[in-house]
């Protein structure tokens, strides 16, 4: 009796185990061996599991991590640090350099309070050595300010590095954040089984108690042997399974204190699924009952497949808010329509050419346009030339409001027609976001707003009709504005291919001449030289830049269609007209003033210096991708008809000259020079020749037609705007800014020589070149 265990008479007692610190698994029940007491065992079970401290029990709910929410006291100096950077103020550096570090070493002592649980963690520890990692990084730039003298020797690469060090402690603290979430959420116990599976839990739990029951009182004369292969089966279980904490058993004692056999328990699942495999089995039995009605829903969130996957419920628009997979592979890609035989037509391959607007919308917002990556910039773009706004906005909005019915089955009219509206939405944000012009569609504003709050908001998930709203409060708040899709082109580039700051420390020989402006007494040939070639072009570029970044892409095509059909599009007018023509009559100059250059010499080998100089000058150009001034500089060398021969260049320099021809090659409607542009590689200067001849071209095409199938339908024609919008396309990827040190008295002597050449026609120049030609060369000089 000295091993027996005494014990109340009056039921059966079970010791159960506390929870493991993760995961809150089913209570475990240990067996009670010999010579051990309730205490004892329970201390033993309890001492591997350290105490849950306090703070511990109030923070179950694991909080959300977020800077913008939890500490958004550091946004606004990270935010101001970035502009004084982008700034290169170096004074502004220095003072906002140390809030920022005061507000992240705040943080940081914040994040100290976590429990102590989180702070030991393996992954904390990693991330946070990775925060102070990036701080001391930080630091080391920083505290070279600390000195008020100091200059640095290049302000661009310095701010380079301060805002790349910045980048890289807030990403860090980021990572911190999530692996701390992480952590907490670890420390979270598992929610309570739902009350709806309760009631079947207790029943089969009933049910199971009294066949144990049975098994026990038809057992109680074989106690000792069971006993005995109880223990041995323990012991093995033990050595393949592992510890106690991983299975659940129980052994009962009777009421004169003698054991009970045990009864044989399969060993349970661990973690998670021990809890979810019968909650998933229980729940898919309660689904598939008849009695689940429409007014008492199951949340979305709740319910599960056998395959593991969310199943729709009643309130489609939180199932398609939730899970949009819902569409995949149950949408119709292109439903018919009664208009569409007259209102839409499609090439052999498949492409839209021709349509109304309200089937050009009806299209876009099915799932068939998917594959017409370019169309909603065509349209955007492009709709003031053919539509206004009110009517864009009229048509968007009958889609919207569009009955399916007509056209699909009651099962699937429902989910097609939130698959609209979802479109609809997403498009309309799109046009507001990046396609805006305040000058044009403002009048659409109120009616946009209104949908928005009346229609948009009641009909779809909050996610999606906040993103619209928003967006139209930023037009709000705007004085003027425009879409944001040359910023975000902008953007881009410069994230896939940053650019670097160009310099250069060489000074020519006739920089005081320059300075006083007396531009007679400078020659070309001091700077015939690797670093007067890259001066030359450093400071072109830089003018060239200036001039191209005046005009925006779309109002540049706008006006030369204006040119081409003499009629006004939509709109109100600006002076986008003379900026362009400002760009381009600069670069046609450049392209006067090297001819002159090369006919002006006086012997045919000074002419081939001449040519073999332009030609340096303009592959210098075409290297930093400056092909306005590479095109206007190449493009006068080969002017055979001018120039002459070109026999004697030498074999570097035809090399240059070929490598131009093909690059620039007309047989092919310059296909290198758009591949060039379209691989957005970095700040580029385009010439204006293709684009400005794409367009034009385009407008000898109709703006309606009749549908081939269909006469007496015109139709929009796609094939007018596709180019326009291509060509819009590509000069915005000419946006990118350069970063180049601009030298003031070569860039003032630069503009002032080739701006002279602005003064008379281009036809009157030709004149004068041919007669230089033959004065100088071929023919003796005139009495």
């Amino acid at each position: 009796m000295a091993n027996t265990v005494t014990i109340s008479p009056s039921k059966a007692r079970t010791i159960k185990r506390k929870a493991a610190l993760r995961f809150e698994l089913d209570p475990e029940v240990i067996v009670l061996g010999p010579g051990e007491s309730p205490t004892q065992k329970s201390d033993n079970a309890t001492s591997n599991n350290p105490a849950v401290s306090s703070f511990f029990v109030s923070s179950l709910n694991a909080p959300q991590f977020d800077i913008e929410k939890t500490f958004p006291m550091i946004l606004d100096p990270a935010r101001l640090l970035r502009e004084a950077a982008d700034a290169q103020d170096i004074s502004s550096i220095r003072t906002l350099s140390l809030n920022f570090l005061h507000s992240f070493t705040t943080v940081l002592r914040s994040m100290t309070q976590l429990p102590q649980v989180v702070l030991n963690a393996s992954g904390y520890r990693n991330a946070e050595s990775g925060v102070r990692h990036y701080k001391l990084l930080f630091m080391s730039h920083v505290n070279l300010l600390d000195d008020k003298n100091f200059e640095p020797v290049c302000r661009r690469q310095f701010s380079c590095e301060i805002l790349e060090s910045l980048d890289a402690a807030m990403s860090s603290l980021k990572r911190l954040m999530q692996v701390a979430e992480r952590e907490m959420r670890q420390l979270k116990p598992l929610p309570e089984t739902p009350e709806e599976c309760e009631e079947e839990v207790e029943a089969e739990e009933t049910d199971a108690e009294e066949v144990k029951a049975e098994e026990v009182e038809a057992d109680s004369d074989h106690f000792n042997g069971a006993r005995r292969n109880s223990l041995l089966s323990e012991d093995t279980h033990q050595s393949s399974e592992g510890t106690s904490t991983d299975r659940t058993c129980v052994e009962e004692v009777d009421d004169l204190g003698s054991f009970v056999k045990p009864l044989a328990i399969k060993p349970t699942k661990r973690g998670l699924s021990a809890i979810l495999a019968p909650l998933s089995f229980n729940l898919r039995r309660k689904i598939s009952q008849p009695f689940l009605k429409a007014d008492k829903v199951t949340p979305v969130e709740k319910l599960t497949t056998r395959a593991r996957h969310a199943r729709a419920t009643a309130n489609i628009r939180n199932s398609i808010a939730l899970f949009p997979e819902l569409f995949d592979g149950k949408l119709e890609n292109s439903f018919p329509h009664p208009d569409d035989s007259t209102e839409l037509f499609l090439d052999r391959n498949g492409v839209l050419q021709l349509a109304s607007l309200k089937g050009l919308v009806r299209y876009l917002t099915s799932a068939v346009s998917d594959d017409d990556l370019e169309l909603p910039d065509v349209f955007f773009l492009c709709f003031r030339y053919f539509s206004t706004p009110t009517l864009v906005l009229e048509a968007f909005v009958e889609r919207y409001k569009e009955n399916l019915l007509s056209c699909l089955s009651p099962d699937k009219a429902p989910i097609q027609s939130m698959h609209v509206k979802m479109r609809v939405a997403r498009l309309l944000n799109q046009w507001v976001d990046l396609h805006w012009r305040h000058s044009e569609d403002q009048e659409v504003f109120a009616p946009l707003l209104q949908f928005a709050f009346s229609d948009l908001s009641r009909d779809l998930p909050r996610d999606v009709s906040s993103k619209l709203i928003d967006t139209l409060h930023n037009v709000a708040c705007a004085e003027e504005y425009n879409g944001r899709r040359l910023e975000k082109t902008v953007q881009l580039i410069q994230g896939s291919s940053p650019s670097e700051e160009l310099h250069s420390l060489w000074e020519p020989r006739d920089k005081k001449a320059m300075v006083k402006g007396e531009f007679t007494k400078i020659k070309l040939s001091n700077f015939d030289s690797p670093q007067g070639m890259e001066l030359l072009a450093h400071q072109l570029t830089v003018l060239l830049w200036e001039k191209f970044r005046d005009f925006q892409p779309e109002d540049a095509a706008r006006f030369w269609v204006e040119e081409a059909t003499g009629k006004s599009t939509y709109g109100f007018s600006n002076d986008a007209g003379a900026k362009v023509t400002t760009y381009a009559s600069f670069e046609k100059a450049l392209h006067l003033w090297a001819l002159d250059v090369i006919v002006s010499a006086q012997s045919m080998e000074d002419r081939i210096e001449k040519i073999q100089f332009i030609l340096e000058w303009a592959r210098e150009c075409h290297i930093i991708r400056n092909y306005a001034g590479s095109w206007a500089l190449f493009s006068a060398c080969d002017r055979q008809s001018l120039v002459g021969s070109l026999s004697n260049l030498g074999v570097r320099h035809d090399e240059i000259l070929h490598a131009l021809r093909l690059f620039f090659s007309h047989t092919n409607r310059m296909k290198a020079y758009k591949d060039a542009i379209q691989s957005s590689h970095g700040p580029t200067l385009p010439t204006l020749v293709l684009f400005i001849g794409d367009v034009k071209r385009q407008c000898g095409n109709e703006e309606r037609v009749d549908h081939p199938n269909a006469p007496g339908h015109k139709l929009i024609n796609l094939r007018r705007y596709r180019p326009l919008t291509r060509a819009v396309r590509d000069m915005e990827r000419c946006h990118a800014p350069y970063y180049i040190q601009r030298v003031d008295y070569v860039c003032q002597w630069i503009e002032e020589v080739i701006c002279s050449y602005l003064s008379r026609p281009e036809a009157e120049w030709e004149d004068i070149f041919y007669d230089k030609r033959y004065d100088s060369v071929f023919c003796p000089r005139r009495s």
